[in-house]
């Protein structure tokens, strides 16, 4: 059965860039690191003896004082030789070369003491090169030992500085030479090979003699009967010495003997990387699969855990799995789903309370009978502009302590907007109103805010009609306490009525759709005057929409119900050709007129979009210096790097960057430290009534000085009245906009009123 994809945490592109990069670590050999890490960090634990079937007889530093530390010459080989001859040992492996001893005097002497040991004796045929499985400039043994002798190869090769792997017989100048690995073990060859050694056996098992002791007689020849004796270098002063992984250096005859101990247990298989890499993918897959990943981190764990036990236990049957690679796509997909999930779990809390957000709301399991309460703090975005520093943070602290006395032990969500909600067991139905109640006595008390006492106005929606998701229980309680808002009142209930809108909303990407091809989006300009002189210096594009059905809609509401829907790009686009291709066509009529066209801040997280406004101005020959684009919700640009840097680009491209709505975000203070702003819109809001409000003329007055010393344009909202017009010009207000100066209109009555004479289209 297929995995369905929408149940992943992260995305197939993730999932198959991660296996990539699996195989490239397998092909490469780039996971033979961690498998030899996790091969030394296991041979301890695993350690045993070794059979003790070959012994050592080691030219020691014992033997070196007693030859008063001469030449251990051909003759003292030949004593030794003839020692082991006469014992009752099976076989004697010579771990040495005799090239260069052939001139010796007494050289045939001890040629004749090997002949007469007949096939008991292994000569050692070292080389100057060795890699894989062939062998070059091989050192033969000399004729003059006969032919009875069997020849053993003893090349090591190092990896890591180390030996890991001995050869069960390498190519040999056109003939297979088995290794002395393969000898001790009787195992017949008949093609070049080589296997991992089994670094469970511990070096210090192995029992080594000396062979001064040997030679004179002092060792009791019993102790050698039916044994394999290897006779090979032993001393610190001899360089026969190497690096075994997980050990000290060991001399050559110690790993001989512990590869052939291995050997003598079964045959060596090596099945790769790739079964490891397979079976883990198919259980991270599984394990994403299932319930969202929740159990993904337990899984990779497991699986990580399993494939070490397994390598463990391989290595103990002779079977060498490598898991490096099967290791480094469970640590790549985890760290995907970890940095996933610490994404979303920034995405489900809100950064100025701690609160869940309302997505964790949204997400969380189905409400069921518990019925929805949202709050809305009424004046929020006036007081978020109105209390200076950190104090907005200190007003939502305290907003929480008080409505957290009502959700009694359930959980509080916080919205970025002031927004609230929580839910409320079936069992407390009939306490709601009165719960709802004494929250509106504990707003009645201002709140304190270092020296500051605010007033603070909250409203109550309330949803307890069980039927639908938690998304559309949560919007019908939103919309209720929007509607206690409009209506003054404490709390309302959602009523079915307003399922209607619910229901366009539900479809609202379909008939966007149609909207856009059917002609009944279009675009609106209204005009901005300078306020000085009267003259027409832009214009704004504003996205507008008649429904075939429901008439106009609102901006407000379709252009939220867009950014909700992810359609806000597309609206954006088409407004943003539109708007180019207009201004564009004043421009050819050589009037220089500023377009501005608003732009979501959630947009700025496209890589593409600075690419694709640079094509629309390219298309239509407008200067980039034409444009001005207004971006809002500065809090969200703040969290986002490349939002800051799409920005930079636009910028940089010639763009004019607008500062919207100034006055109503959380930390626009700090986004005009970053983003180096042409302009700065006041908000309607402080412009409507600044006449009527000392705070609100305060806030316009300080915000057309603040633009002025950044060196940027302060443009005024709202302006609906003549006097309203002369108090902006008093404070040096430099741009407006709003009904008094004109209404948003079509492009076609725009250029009628650009072609009137001058002083009919004067603000």
């Amino acid at each position: 059965m297929p995995i369905p994809v929408k149940s992943l945490i992260i995305s197939w592109r993730t999932i198959a860039l991660a296996l990539i990069l699996s195989l490239i670590v397998g092909v490469s050999g780039a996971g033979e690191l961690p498998d030899r890490l996790a091969s030394v960090a296991t041979s301890r634990m695993t350690a045993r003896a070794v059979s003790g079937d070959t012994v050592v007889v080691a030219l020691d530093d014992k033997t070196l004082q007693a030859v008063g530390n001469q030449d251990f010459d051909i003759n003292h080989h030949m004593q030794l030789v003839r020692a082991i001859d006469a014992s009752p040992a099976k076989r004697l492996f010579v771990d040495f070369s005799y090239a260069r001893r052939t001139e010796d005097r007494d050289f045939p002497k001890f040629a004749a003491a090997v002949r007469q040991m007949g096939d008991r004796i292994i000569l050692a045929v070292p080389s100057a090169s060795f890699g894989g499985t062939t062998a070059t400039a091989l050192r033969w043994p000399d004729s003059r030992f006969g032919n009875q002798a069997t020849l053993g190869f003893i090349g090591l090769e190092y990896e890591f500085w180390q030996v890991w792997k001995v050869p069960l017989a390498v190519n040999a100048e056109g003939r297979i030479l088995p290794s002395f690995a393969a000898l001790l073990a009787n195992r017949p060859l008949d093609a070049p090979g080589q296997f991992a050694l089994d670094l469970s056996y511990d070096p210090d098992t192995i029992t080594q003699y000396s062979a001064i002791d040997v030679m004179t007689g002092k060792l009791d020849p019993e102790l050698l009967r039916g044994k394999d004796v290897i006779f090979a270098s032993a001393s610190a002063a001899l360089p026969d010495q190497h690096y075994l992984p997980g050990r000290d250096k060991v001399h050559g005859a110690y790993i001989h003997l512990i590869a052939g101990e291995a050997l003598k247990r079964g045959q060596p298989v090596d099945i790769g990387w790739l079964p490891a890499l397979a079976v883990s993918f198919l259980a991270m897959l599984a394990a994403l699969a299932w319930r969202n990943g929740r159990w993904q981190g337990v899984t990779a764990g497991v699986i990580a855990a399993a494939l070490l036990v397994v390598k463990v236990v391989g290595s103990l049957s002779l079977v060498t799995i490598h898991i490096g690679a099967a290791c480094f796509l469970i640590a790549a997909i985890s760290a995907n789903v970890a940095r996933t999930r610490r994404r979303s779990s920034a995405q489900r809390e809100n950064p100025v309370s701690g609160l869940p957000n309302f997505e964790a709301l949204r997400t969380q399991a189905p409400f069921g009978s518990a019925t929805v309460i949202a709050a809305k703090v009424v004046n929020f975005e006036d007081l978020a502009a109105f209390i200076p520093g950190d104090g907005i943070g200190k007003l939502v602290e305290q907003v929480t302590r008080r409505l957290q006395l009502a959700s009694q032990g359930t959980t509080l969500h916080h919205d970025l907007d002031g927004t609230f909600a929580w839910l409320v067991p079936y069992y407390q139905h009939s306490q709601i109103e009165g719960q709802l109640a004494g929250l509106a006595a504990l707003f009645n008390a201002p709140l304190t805010i270092g020296e500051l006492r605010v007033d603070v106005a909250i409203a109550f929606g309330v949803n307890d009609e069980f039927e639908g998701s938690n998304a559309q229980r949560l919007a019908a309680a939103l919309v209720a306490a929007e509607r206690a808002i409009r209506t003054r009142a404490l709390w309302t209930k959602y009523v079915p009525r307003q399922k209607d809108d619910a229901g366009w909303q539900l479809s609202f990407h379909s008939q966007l759709e149609d909207a856009l091809t059917g002609g009944d989006i279009w675009v609106a300009f209204q005009p901005q005057y300078a306020i000085a002189t009267g003259k027409l210096v832009g214009v704004e594009a504003l996205a507008r929409w008649t429904h075939p059905t429901r008439g106009p809609i609102p901006p407000d509401e379709f252009i939220v119900q867009a950014e909700k829907s992810q359609d806000i790009y597309r609206l954006t686009l088409f407004v943003m050709d539109q708007a180019i291709r207009s201004a564009a066509q004043l421009h050819e009529r050589g009037m220089r007129i500023n377009m501005s066209v608003n732009l979501s801040a959630a947009l700025l997280d496209h890589n593409d979009l600075v690419g694709t406004i640079r094509v629309m101005l390219t298309a239509h020959h407008l200067p980039p210096e034409i444009l001005t684009i207004e971006i809002t919700e500065t809090a969200q640009i703040e969290n986002s790097r490349q939002a800051r840097q799409t920005l930079a680009q636009l910028r940089r491209t010639g763009i004019r960057l607008s500062i919207d709505d100034y006055g109503t975000g959380q930390s626009n203070l700090e986004y005009l430290t970053e983003i180096e702003a042409d302009e700065i819109k006041i908000d309607k809001r402080f412009v409507m009534t600044m006449r009527d409000s000392q705070r609100n003329l305060e806030v316009v007055k300080s915000t057309i000085d603040l633009a002025h010393r950044l060196g940027a344009v302060a443009v005024a909202e709202g302006i609906e009245d003549a006097e309203t017009m002369t108090l902006l010009g008093q404070l040096g207000c430099d741009v407006g906009q709003g009904y008094h100066l004109g209404k948003p209109q079509l492009f076609s009555e725009l250029t009628a009123t650009l072609a009137a004479p001058q002083q009919n289209r004067t603000g």
